[in-house]
């Protein structure tokens, strides 16, 4: 971690710590909450970098301890001047695609209440599509040190309203959501989803410990992926015989891609766990699915767990059309194609064993061993794939342990 890293890190701890003993004066009005991961990880996979998700351009090298993959400090500030109005405004400092620390605002909203059970909000907005997808960075409130599989975007600047209501012995909550995306990643260049349309739904039913889950939602993008390497692909690609549909494959602009998600949760007594199944379809290309599953049972101030997930893609791909052996130069063009279709696909597992300590009410520390195999990896940065025909790429396998002191205040 360098020094402007850790400055900017400082500095939000510094703002952090302040005005949460001033809060304590005003609570009923103001309050001051934070959240934060001092996180470690680990591995000796060569040629391989693991990253926590896409936002990071960079990740944990072989042999390396490293302090960014999961490190941040996350700082909340609420105003309620009534019961029917608050403004939230949230900062989290994290390693991010521009590799550098400097609070970014995640949420940023005002909240208006018509009756119980009943609220509006309108500002910059965590989406909660998917299962815990408005608490991924907030690692005292999940189970595992990390989600093993992340969705992008995460965040919206728009509306929502959300409605809960008894129903039978249980409740029920709606929820809806509409605006323009905010964030970026990674693909084989940088991708700023900025301004892209999205909207999203969810029904979730809630009766003693269990929760079930059911949601949908669209993403329409509105800008193209660009690099110089990129852009000279696609000048090649546009020459060869399938040249036409294979850009098309390649094409963001305009691209519109649903998602479904199933999702149940338990939490009773010392036992907790869930399982999610998602589904992400846009046309052109092969639907991704994902299965998530996790559980843990607490001993005492101890939580051993165990979860699994897996993405899986179908990994065909469209040929341009020029057979191999022609030249250097176009089976160079060959493998380009298969390389930049194949980084829009999604075939890792990861199955991951550890245990939590609760140190105190607010405070807990994760032992976490990983075994993630890949061919198409999404969280992973693997060199030796690059030089590897497509078609016949082996399954890599990385071993990754973690340790993160989380806590909230």
């Amino acid at each position: 971690m360098n020094f402007t890293k850790q400055a900017a890190l400082a500095s939000l701890l510094m703002m952090a710590a302040t005005p949460a003993v001033w809060a304590q004066d005003s609570d009923s009005m103001v309050s001051i909450s934070g959240f934060g991961t001092l996180g470690a990880v680990y591995h000796e996979l060569d040629g391989a970098e693991f990253r926590r998700d896409v936002s990071q351009p960079n990740g944990a090298k072989a042999y390396q301890l490293s302090t960014d993959t999961d490190s941040m400090l996350g700082l909340q500030a609420t105003v309620r001047p009534s019961t029917q109005f608050e403004a939230t405004l949230q900062l989290i400092s994290r390693s991010t695609i521009d590799s550098n620390y400097l609070p970014q605002v995640s949420w940023a909203y005002a909240k208006y209440k018509p009756s119980e059970g009943a609220a509006v909000r309108v500002g910059r907005l965590g989406l909660e599509m998917f299962l815990q997808g408005d608490s991924t960075d907030i690692g005292y409130a999940n189970l595992l040190v990390r989600q093993p599989m992340v969705f992008y975007p995460r965040t919206m600047d728009g509306v929502d309203a959300e409605l809960t209501r008894p129903l039978g012995e249980g409740t029920l909550r709606l929820k809806a959501m509409v605006g323009a995306a905010v964030g970026k990643l990674t693909y084989t260049d940088p991708y700023d989803t900025g301004g892209s349309h999205i909207w999203g739904a969810l029904a979730e039913y809630s009766k003693g410990s269990w929760i079930g889950r059911v949601s949908s939602g669209q993403l329409t993008l509105n800008r193209e992926l660009s690099g110089v390497q990129l852009d000279a692909l696609k000048a090649g690609l546009a020459m060869t015989p399938n040249g036409a549909a294979v850009n098309s494959a390649l094409s963001m602009q305009n691209r519109t891609a649903n998602y479904s998600s199933l999702a149940l949760a338990y939490d009773e007594g010392p036992l907790q766990g869930s399982a999610s199944y998602v589904r992400i379809a846009s046309q052109g290309w092969q639907d991704q699915q994902v299965i998530s599953t996790q559980l843990g049972y607490r001993i005492g101030k101890f939580t051993p767990y165990a979860a699994y997930a897996t993405a899986r893609t179908d990994r065909s791909i469209i040929a341009t059309g020029v057979p191999s052996g022609l030249s250097p130069m176009t089976d160079a063009l060959n493998q380009g194609a298969a390389l930049a279709q194949g980084s829009f696909k999604n075939n890792q597992s990861d199955l991951a064993l550890g245990v939590r300590y609760n140190i105190s009410r607010n405070a807990s520390l994760k032992l976490q061993a990983d075994r993630i195999s890949y061919q198409d990896p999404g969280s992973i940065i693997d060199a030796n794939l690059l030089t590897t025909d497509y078609a016949s790429r082996p399954t890599r396998t990385m071993s990754l342990l973690s340790v993160a002191l989380e806590f909230a205040f």
